[in-house]
């Protein structure tokens, strides 16, 4: 069974929002700028 595009975007709101909470937490590294990259995109995909 699949999920509705409603659906979808909640999971990926969902995600994003506990990525973000991270991202505050997390020191400056490599790590940190490639969370972010999956932040970015993840939004984008929500603003599509």
């Amino acid at each position: 069974m699949g999920m509705t595009d409603k659906q979808f975007n909640g999971f990926v709101r969902f995600v994003l929002d506990d990525i973000m909470e991270v991202l505050e937490k997390m020191p400056e590294s490599p790590e940190k700028q490639k969370l972010q990259r999956v932040a970015d995109n993840l939004q984008k995909t929500l603003e599509d």
